[in-house]
């Protein structure tokens, strides 16, 4: 095994069948064996080289040669990986009200508040509030059709309709009180 360095984080390894049986490697096959031996050869050219290991990738291309292979090493810091986390909320539901008809006898029918009605793009929409009950969601479908949809939906809904009935809806409270 012949190891040189050709660049500040490049290094060319040189590789007979002898050393390729020793680190159980092959340019064929991909297993927790070949790996064990890449890492042993890895350590045994950082001694020689001294290359510190921690806090470095590494981007390895193996080569075939006449009785080996020729390995080349290109050394990199590790760059720390920011995380995101996406918060995955319950889809909330609004209901599309069949016709002005079914909105109304929706709001005669009286059931708790904690929704608002909005007129939005030619329908007649019902955006829940977050303590709505069960049993008002189950009587919604009887005057309309529910659609999961995200809170950017409803911000926009409360942003461009035209508020019917503001209920005690969240928004239009703080709404109000500006």
């Amino acid at each position: 095994m012949t190891v040189e360095m050709i660049g500040e984080k490049t290094i060319l390894v040189s590789l007979c069948e002898g050393d390729m049986r020793r680190y159980s490697l092959s340019l064929e096959g991909d297993d927790d064996k070949m790996r064990s031996g890449l890492k042993d050869l890895l350590c045994r050219v950082g001694e020689i080289c001294g290359l510190d290991h921690r806090g470095k990738s590494y981007l390895i291309e193996a080569l075939p040669s006449s009785k080996g292979c020729l390995l080349i090493i290109s050394v990199h810091a590790v760059k720390h990986r920011r995380k995101f986390r996406i918060k995955r909320n319950r889809a909330r539901e609004l209901c599309v009200f069949f016709d002005a008809d079914a909105m109304l006898d929706f709001w005669r029918s009286r059931p708790q508040g904690g929704y608002a009605v909005y007129r939005y793009e030619g329908s007649y929409l019902l955006l829940p509030g977050v303590s709505v009950s069960t049993e008002t969601m189950a009587r919604l479908s009887e005057y309309g059709e529910l659609y999961p949809v995200s809170e950017a939906t409803f911000a926009r809904i409360r942003e461009h309709g035209a508020i019917l009935y503001p209920g005690t809806y969240p928004m239009t409270a703080s709404r109000e009180a500006i």
